[in-house]
């Protein structure tokens, strides 16, 4: 298994994989490689992709995010393995190129996860992770525009 930082043409491979956890997948292939391809161009956002014998199985998306009111922190802010390889090593090799980002960075790492995926909560907590806070999640919903 190869991780890597992913490129444009990864867009309709990460949206596939994406799609096994929930994630929206009806996108156009186009709207997916111009998703992509402005977190590339980010100095703040990184995304990873594992590969397998030539074949996108995983990804994670991470960013820095800077406060006004608080220290920086980098989040993990995507994550999905391919059905067909979970648990075999991939979301934990691609959470440790994030990990590898924050000790770079001496910062903390965080992700947050819907408190119903208790293989999350599981799969975060044996990497390493503990609960910093539960908080609940506010939406405004206007004209949507992707």
């Amino acid at each position: 298994m190869e991780i890597r930082l992913a490129i444009s043409n990864d867009a309709k491979a990460i949206a596939d994989v994406a799609s096994a956890l929930g994630y929206q997948n009806t996108v156009s292939e186009e709207r997916a490689i111009k998703r992509l391809e402005r977190l590339l161009l980010s100095s703040n956002d990184k995304v990873w992709v594992a590969e397998f014998n030539g074949q996108l199985i995983g990804w994670l998306h991470a960013q820095h995010a800077f406060l006004a009111a608080s220290a920086d922190f980098i989040e993990i802010l995507g994550l999905s393995v391919s059905d067909q390889v979970r648990l075999k090593g991939a979301g934990r090799a691609l959470v440790e190129k994030a990990k590898e980002w924050a000790l770079n960075e001496k910062i903390v790492l965080r992700v947050r996860t819907n408190d119903t995926r208790d293989g999350a909560k599981k799969f975060y907590t044996a990497l390493g992770f503990s609960v910093a806070k539960t908080q609940s999640v506010f939406q405004f919903q206007g004209e949507l525009v992707d």
